[in-house]
């Protein structure tokens, strides 16, 4: 089993119509993930800790999983396949009883996923990033070239976890579920 080396967004370049560049490495190293200008402009919101005044699609995600009672447990940059990045997306969820106390068991999944949505998702979720050693091993070493020391870059303040956005009020309603009238089968 391979230890995971803990990274972090050290910088971000753009967007611009072609892409974005995000800047993402430890101590150790530094290594450019060219991302889109969507995803770059996602990530900027949530290094900037701005709100969009409706939920866009990361919003969407958040609210989903905790709607559903599930953590995002890990977020691992894991592969290099055709000159492109994976990721792997660890979610993690409790199992309660009917009274919504936890019975000590977690179910836990495993999802392939871009790895410009997990930079956004642990953003949003105040999570660490993770990526395996064979990855760091594949890319190349940016640090002297862009003059980026350890000191240097985007510095995340320590909050609560949890969505950075409000939940609107209105998900709040109570209401009952209409009724469904089955259909007849055909003769």
């Amino acid at each position: 089993m391979e230890p995971l080396e803990r990274i972090r967004i050290k910088k971000v370049y753009g967007p611009t119509q072609t892409g974005t560049a995000v800047l993402l490495g430890n101590e150790k190293k530094t290594f450019v993930m060219w991302i889109g200008p969507y995803e770059g402009a996602a990530i900027l919101r949530e290094l900037n800790n701005e709100v969009p005044a409706r939920p866009l699609t990361h919003e969407l995600l958040s609210y989903i999983l905790s709607g559903f009672n599930i953590e995002i447990k890990r977020i691992v940059i894991s592969d290099i396949i055709n000159n492109t990045f994976c990721a792997t997306l660890v979610l993690e969820q409790k199992v309660v009883d009917g009274d919504e106390q936890w019975v000590g068991k977690r179910n836990e999944v495993r999802i392939d996923a871009r790895p410009s949505d997990c930079l956004v998702l642990a953003l949003k979720e105040k999570k660490e990033i993770y990526c395996v050693p064979s990855v760091l091993e594949k890319v190349r070493d940016v640090s002297e070239e862009i003059g980026l020391s350890e000191k240097e870059g985007f510095k995340l303040e320590e909050t609560e976890k949890g969505p950075s956005f409000t939940t609107p009020d209105f998900l709040n309603q109570k209401w009952d579920d209409p009724e469904v009238e089955e259909e007849e089968e055909p003769d």
